[in-house]
């Protein structure tokens, strides 16, 4: 498909939250790295600058185990953490936890950033009609901290979780859900997020449209074979999405529309 059907005008826009609406990435590196200096001050300081790149990378993969629903939110992150020890040489104690997030989570909400395209895009696709909500991963506790401190609280219609729907992407319930709730057809609702698999492929593979949004760079040629024959494109900006909800702009498939 390389021209939106008007009979499949888009009704819903959901988008991912973290690194899609806000820069998690950036507040993530910064606060580990800050928490490991105040809690191991004697730990190797290279290792120790970049603990927090460590604490995202998740090496271990324990956030894909929350994501299936193997274990919970806060269970996941406290394994994250022990990992994170473990790789500074440190004890991970009984107290652990509750020092870590004494410091790193002022210094990670301190640090949260929306990005600049993001109220400007939501207000357009309201104005045009289209229902917006997200889909994200995360808790909903942690979504609701992370959009308040990166002023974008009550910004859309709806907020979906994964310990609030059970399930997360790429799971195809986790999508179908998503759109219920905004009152959509599947096939009548862009998904927008930054990461390929559990966004784009997953949004598609549920019968979704999807925008692989790519802030830096040039897209990925294995992401962009990934995406062929999909009924997806790439943006580079938020600021892209409003235009893709107009029939006579739409562009889906990987062709032209997939720059």
């Amino acid at each position: 498909m390389t021209v939106a059907d008007p009979v499949r005008t888009i009704q819903a826009v959901l988008v991912d939250a973290d690194d899609t609406l806000y820069d998690t990435r950036s507040a993530m590196h910064a606060a580990g790295a800050v928490a490991a200096a105040a809690l191991w001050p004697d730990a190797d300081p290279d290792r120790t600058a970049s603990a927090g790149v460590r604490f995202r990378d998740d090496p271990e993969g324990h956030f894909s185990a929350y994501t299936r629903g193997e274990i919970e939110f806060d269970e996941m992150r406290r394994a994250r953490l022990a990992e994170l020890a473990g790789w500074l040489g440190q004890d991970a104690g009984s107290d652990l936890w509750a020092r870590f997030e004494a410091v790193y989570e002022p210094a990670f909400l301190g640090g949260m950033r929306a990005f600049p395209d993001v109220r400007p895009a939501v207000d357009a696709l309201h104005a045009a009609g289209v229902v917006v909500g997200i889909l994200t991963n995360s808790s909903a506790r942690y979504t609701e901290r992370k959009m308040a401190a990166a002023g974008l609280t009550g910004l859309v219609d709806v907020v979906c979780t994964r310990d609030t729907l059970g399930f997360g992407k790429p799971d195809a319930r986790a999508f179908h859900e998503a759109c219920g709730r905004l009152e959509a057809d599947p096939a009548a609702t862009l998904y927008v997020g930054d990461e390929l698999g559990p966004d784009p492929v997953g949004a598609t593979d549920a019968g979704l449209r999807a925008a692989w949004l790519v802030r830096d760079g040039a897209p990925d040629p294995r992401g962009l074979r990934l995406l062929a024959g999909r009924d997806a494109v790439v943006v580079r900006s938020l600021a892209e999405v409003p235009a893709l909800v107009t029939p006579t702009s739409a562009r889906f498939g990987t062709g032209e529309g997939a720059r």
